[in-house]
């Protein structure tokens, strides 16, 4: 077995939306399982059964491929791409990308939501958590992102889609990547419009949650409640809760962040064919 392609990422640009959605083609075959992420791992080897487990439905003549956003990051993109050019060089590999200031803070809310699960405290502010989680910055770097991977496959083989056009007109965009992939790209997604994994499921600490978290007494009495019954139960008592209003942004850490991508999203944006001014704020 053999993938024939691969959603690499951008890490909260709608890859899982845009996995669904090819899934949806009859000619393609994309595994339930969200996010696989075994191209990264460290026993790639031993996990590979494993691997191929998830693919065992799949009917003779479909595509098989799948989208794992941690491919694409400033920590694995370089060991990822090597695996996949061993694994199959003539693999094709589409990036799903999105206003990066828009992606920090889609990720920052991740952090938030996600962090109970990987006893992390998200710092609370975007000039905070930029200043005490790299990450934030380092994968809105796509120009960057996307150079180990053309370092093996040809940029014939690579396929940028904006989140943006994919939530515009999604049939227009569902068809360049079908036709990308080399499936009938006539094929009309009765999903098209669909958004998973969006912001209005994301919940965050209240700081009194967050004290109790960190505190000595009381912190490992709560690392030992599960996540999600976590989420219920402090859900139910107003300490967990859901992101209802756009995030601020104070004035210099705005300016700091379109600086330090400007030059990286310029290049991205040429490559890729959109004008400079696509994202105004880096024009």
């Amino acid at each position: 077995m053999k993938i024939d392609f691969l959603v690499p990422g951008i890490n909260k640009c709608g890859t899982t939306t845009l996995c669904y959605l090819l899934g949806e083609h009859p000619q393609i075959f994309i595994p339930e399982m969200k996010e696989p992420h075994h191209f990264n791992r460290s026993d790639v080897v031993e996990h590979r059964t494993a691997y191929e487990g998830l693919f065992r439905e799949a009917q003779a003549g479909q595509l098989l491929g799948e989208g794992s956003q941690m491919y694409s990051t400033e920590e694995f993109g370089e060991l990822v791409s090597e695996r996949l050019a061993v694994e199959n060089p003539q693999m094709k590999l589409i990036f799903c990308v999105r206003n990066p200031l828009k992606r920090i803070e889609s990720s920052y809310r991740e952090f938030h939501h996600s962090g109970p699960h990987y006893a992390v405290n998200a710092p609370f502010g975007i000039a905070n958590a930029i200043a005490g989680l790299p990450a934030l910055l380092a994968d809105s770097h796509y120009w960057t992102r996307l150079q180990c991977f053309r370092k093996h496959f040809r940029d014939e083989q690579i396929l940028v889609v904006f989140l943006e056009d994919l939530q515009k007109n999604p049939q227009q965009e569902l068809a360049r990547c079908y036709e990308f992939l080399g499936v009938d790209s006539r094929y009309h997604n009765p999903s098209a419009g669909a958004q998973l994994n969006s912001r209005d499921e994301k919940l965050y600490d209240t700081r009194l949650l967050r004290f109790l978290r960190t505190n000595n007494f009381t912190g490992y009495k709560l690392a030992k409640i599960s996540v999600p019954k976590q989420n219920r139960l402090f859900s139910r008592l107003g300490l967990r809760r859901p992101f209802t209003k756009p995030l601020e942004w104070e004035t210099a850490t705005r300016q700091q962040v379109v600086g330090a991508l400007r030059d990286d999203i310029q290049q991205f944006l040429q490559y890729s064919g959109k004008p400079a001014d696509f994202w105004k704020e880096f024009a």
